[in-house]
């Protein structure tokens, strides 16, 4: 069979991750098919290539910066592709569909904006990012008519993808996160000693992601001489704002940029700290939850139904608009040693229930065969 992943979308943050994990999973689970992958020019994509049965197709750079050379894509280029090379099945991971007359097409929804138009986030954007997510939104939307099959990561995207379109909530499929893992992976003990607390703020930048808070958050963690660290993995270059707020996050001890993080460095870096802290406003599914939850971590997150839904009583929650809410938060994880060992071990039952990359490879090939 010919099947064509379009994965065009996906250049950065968990997305792209995500679609790698499962074209690597869909290439060894069936040798006997043909798997063209509409991807960016990008090394990770490239290395797919080691895979026989995967034909990369890369996409212009002036796909990612131009409106007309996208829609000429999607609305031409992309079908003539389908034609040219017979496909079979489209599967699009990257939240668009596109037509392609007579071929079933699977949705993978990974854009939380889509179904949380109640989320603090949007208030949050400057005017110019605002309207490009607005218009992100309603060109996803529009493009869903394309589609015969959608999946999404949770049931709480899941149930709201199902209310904005109405659609029975049957009649979506569910794709979880899964955490990168190499084979024989062991979880390391929580670093010795627990204090000070090192918190990993594991996350590209974002308005979404909430960094803004940390400036007053680092002032209350100096004011109270509080034992906690927190470690960002910026590149600085990644956002035109970012340099400000990272030139005025120097003034705090608290505080330290590790820089990006490859995949490759992500686990070191986990089994350096005791705990993720990701005071994020949107979400669909972060990875950050799904890599702290298999290397046995600490979760200091967002109290919305994103979160808690998904993590249950394994996470510590605060109102990620409130610094002073946070610090009453970290402040009674530290008072309450005991329940930091609650906590591991509600996280230890979610890694024994958490699907591996694998087994969503699975479902994922189930769902293809069930277009």
């Amino acid at each position: 069979m010919n099947l064509l992943f379009n994965a065009s979308n996906l250049r950065h943050g968990g997305g792209k991750t995500v679609a790698l994990q499962l074209l690597s999973g869909m290439a060894v689970l069936r040798p006997e098919d043909t798997l063209f992958v509409l991807a960016p020019d990008m090394p990770e994509f490239a290395a797919l290539a080691q895979h026989s049965n995967i034909r990369l197709l890369p996409v212009p750079k002036a796909f990612h910066h131009s409106w007309p050379q996208k829609l000429w894509q999607v609305y031409f280029k992309f079908p003539s592709l389908c034609r040219q090379h017979r496909i079979q099945k489209i599967i699009s991971l990257g939240n668009v569909a596109f037509p392609a007359k007579g071929i079933p097409q699977l949705v993978y929804i990974q854009l939380a904006q889509l179904v949380h138009h109640d989320a603090p986030a949007w208030k949050r954007m400057p005017v110019n990012v605002f309207l490009r997510n607005r218009l992100m939104d309603g060109y996803v939307a529009f493009q869903l008519r394309y589609a015969s099959a959608f999946a999404v990561q949770t049931t709480v995207m899941r149930r709201r993808f199902a209310a904005r379109f109405h659609m029975p909530e049957s009649s979506v499929f569910i794709l979880p996160n899964a955490a990168t893992e190499e084979p024989g992976f062991v979880p390391a003990s929580l670093p010795e000693p627990l204090l000070p607390l090192r918190l990993l703020f594991l996350s590209r930048y974002y308005v979404h992601k909430n960094f803004e808070c940390l400036p007053e958050l680092c002032r209350l963690i100096q004011e109270r001489n509080l034992p906690i660290e927190i470690s960002l993995t910026l590149d600085e270059y990644e956002a035109p704002g970012l340099p400000r707020l990272l030139h005025t996050l120097s003034g705090f001890r608290c505080v330290k940029n590790l820089g990006h993080l490859s995949l490759a460095k992500l686990g070191a870096a986990l089994d350096a700290h005791h705990g993720i802290f990701l005071p994020t406003l949107l979400e669909s599914y972060s990875g950050a939850y799904a890599e702290a939850i298999l290397h046995r971590r600490l979760i200091f997150t967002s109290h919305y139904d994103f979160a808690t839904e998904l993590l249950g009583d394994a996470a510590y929650y605060f109102d990620p608009l409130s610094p002073s809410h946070m610090i009453q938060v970290l402040e009674e994880a530290l008072r309450q040693p005991e329940s930091m060992n609650q906590k591991l071990l509600s996280i230890e039952k979610l890694a024994a229930q958490m699907p591996r990359v694998h087994e969503v490879c699975i479902q994922c090939s189930k769902i293809i065969d069930s277009l």
